[in-house]
């Protein structure tokens, strides 16, 4: 570095001390002159300081100046932390920072991060990497040993891993740190936390952060919310447009939110704990759905399975939507979910269908909602080569089976799905009615869509309807 043999050990200290009454100051020395940053922590006593606290290794060694709230979480020393912060809020980013804070500050210690799904718990680990890449040049090569994509290891002998809910990569860790990243989802999570998690901390009288949206009232996560041992950290909406988070476009789109689409608006704005009665799907049904091994099939890919299709039609003013379950001898899983810009064509939902039949094997069916198109659209799958689809017409009976028989599969744990949120956030907004004929009438809020929900369901009714031979019933009956 070329400043290494110019700078006198009394530079440095200025240099130093300057930094540690402006700590706000090192964000521009941060982007223009980090090789200042370098030098004054040469400087032992400034180094330690840095380490030591991790407001000052924010400012000094990442160029990141947190909110208020963001301070509160990297401040907190209580062993129980539970962080309830709304969307985009900046609860990734000072989870990273924490993470890798408290790596550089704590030799020889294992911190784990945890999700609902392999791709969770890497959005937070490429935090982390993005963070590391902010530091100077010279403090990644001596305190970064080695760096994958879901393992740092410290020269100093610390490590941070990132893991799916998975009980099986998980068990024979003992940690120091554990970070567990949307936890409403975890269907496993009684069992996760009381027989896996927290005996890793029993030998190191580690810390554990747990956050998630409020998301279901029969879950660890709310659980541990209720628990007066644990130190909660919650904020709404309103805090980070103070902290100049949230533009006043965003919090325009939060207000449209919160007259369209309350429950959604009371759990992730304002991250609430709420009741879902009137929901088809209740929120703790859906996350005890959740399958955090389970990943969607990519389109362009060569697959082997049981499939089957079901296909909800719209145009300009709803979108087509693809749904595919994959049988297995003792569930269903979803396995590929496509939504259409509006606007789609049928003719280009159709030649879709048709590319997955043929490089999908194999395909035993294919549920149509042909209400508003009658048997002619189905006459254009077969002429297109998909000879396996056949119209459903929605009646109000109709629609009542499918949905029935979708939530029961959920309820008994036959179907399962992966960890997509716009997915979960479309289920759970079905909502229905009872009629005086004793009917149930499903309909949705203005300005929400629910093409995803039916989807499934004809996908599902189609698996339950259709049984090619070579399956046995198991318990999918």
């Amino acid at each position: 570095m070329s400043l290494n043999h110019q700078l006198s050990w009394e530079d440095r200290r200025k240099i130093a001390e300057y930094l540690m009454r402006f700590p706000e100051k090192a964000l521009r020395i941060h982007r223009r002159a980090p090789e200042l940053i370098v030098q004054a922590l040469r400087v032992e006593e400034f180094f330690k300081a840095v380490i030591r606290d991790p407001i000052l290794f924010s400012h000094i060694l990442l160029g990141f100046k947190p909110t208020w709230y963001q301070e509160e979480l990297l401040r907190c020393r209580s062993k129980r932390i539970i962080v309830r912060w709304p969307r985009q809020s900046g609860k990734t980013k000072a989870l990273a920072v924490y993470a890798l804070w408290y790596a550089f500050s704590h030799p020889k210690t294992t911190t784990l991060i945890i999700g609902p799904c392999r791709r969770q718990s890497i959005i937070l680990s490429d935090m982390i990497h993005g963070l590391i890449a902010s530091m100077p040049f010279e403090v990644r090569r001596d305190f970064i040993r080695r760096s994958l994509r879901t393992t740092i290891y410290l020269s100093h002998g610390s490590r941070i891993v990132s893991l799916p809910n998975s009980e099986h990569l998980l068990r024979g860790y003992t940690a120091h740190l554990i970070i567990v990243d949307e936890a409403s989802f975890f269907p496993n999570d009684e069992t996760l936390f009381l027989n896996v998690l927290l005996p890793m901390l029993a030998t190191t009288n580690g810390t554990m952060i747990v956050s998630s949206t409020a998301w279901g009232k029969n879950s660890m996560f709310y659980a541990l919310n209720m628990d007066e041992r644990w130190t909660k950290l919650h904020i709404t909406w309103r805090d980070a447009l103070k902290a100049g988070i949230y533009t006043e476009e965003f919090v325009d789109e939060i207000l449209r939110l919160r007259e369209s689409q309350p429950n959604i608006y009371r759990t992730e704005f304002e991250v609430e704990f709420i009741e879902d009665e009137d929901t088809w799907l209740s929120q703790d049904l859906l996350a005890k759905a959740c399958d955090g091994e389970l990943t969607y099939y990519p389109f362009d890919s060569q697959q082997r399975g049981t499939f089957y299709i079901g296909v909800d039609l719209g145009e300009r003013v709803d979108h087509s939507v693809v749904a595919v379950v994959d049988r297995r001898p003792n569930h269903l899983e979803l396995v590929h979910m496509h939504r259409f810009p509006l606007g789609t064509s049928l003719a280009s939902v159709i030649g879709y269908v048709k590319t997955l039949r043929d490089r999908w094997d194999r395909v035993v069916s294919v549920y149509v909602d042909k209400t508003k198109h009658g048997d002619y659209i189905i006459e254009d799958f077969h002429e297109a080569g998909v000879p396996e689809a056949l119209g459903i017409n929605f009646t109000l009976q109709k629609k009542q089976e499918m949905a029935q028989l979708m939530r029961q599969r959920m309820q008994e744990g036959i179907l399962r799905i992966p960890y997509d949120r716009q997915l979960l956030d479309e289920l759970n907004v079905e909502r229905y009615q009872l009629t005086k004929m004793g009917h149930i009438v499903f309909s949705h809020p203005e300005g929400t869509h629910d093409d995803r929900f039916w989807a499934l369901a004809l996908a599902v009714y189609a698996a339950e309807t259709i049984r090619p031979w070579s399956i046995p019933m198991g318990k999918v009956a």
